[in-house]
């Protein structure tokens, strides 16, 4: 019964295990998702500010081509956050994936804790039978020595 709790402990090692590399990626991923909000934030300033100098242009005489890169710059920044946006998707659909996996693998981990329990529990019952057998064969012994005098 040992032998077969040990390695039941084993297999629960690699599962915690394989739990923790789980949560490491879950980690990275918030780490990322966390990167792309700051570059968004990032973007969404730099667009405001260059919407307010765009805007105050319009009381200074500029020429036509200031204007159209004016523009330019502000479609880039705005063609920066649409693709953070995407990218800021992919990072939390990615986080939903590694979020389910990390509940199965703490699922599995808990599955194998109770069934371990349960073997340490019934190698316990078992002992402790094993123990009353002995009481009882010495008691039936001393029993049976008293009745032979």
């Amino acid at each position: 019964m040992n032998e077969r709790i040990a390695t039941f402990n084993r297999i629960l090692k690699i599962r915690e295990d394989l739990r923790k590399d789980e949560q490491a990626v879950l980690a990275s991923e918030r780490n990322e998702e966390r990167e792309v909000l700051n570059q968004l934030t990032r973007l969404e300033n730099e667009r405001a500010q260059a919407i307010n100098d765009f805007s105050r242009t319009g009381t200074q005489a500029v020429s036509a081509n200031d204007l159209w890169f004016q523009r330019q710059f502000i479609d880039a920044i705005n063609t920066d956050i649409m693709h953070g946006n995407q990218a800021l998707d992919d990072v939390r659909a990615r986080i939903v994936d590694t979020e389910a996996r990390l509940v199965e693998k703490h699922k599995d981990v808990r599955i194998m804790e109770t069934y371990i329990d349960h073997l340490k529990e019934a190698d316990f019952h078992e002992q402790l039978n094993l123990e009353q057998n002995e009481l009882d064969d010495v008691a039936t012994m001393q029993y049976s020595r008293k009745e032979a005098i």
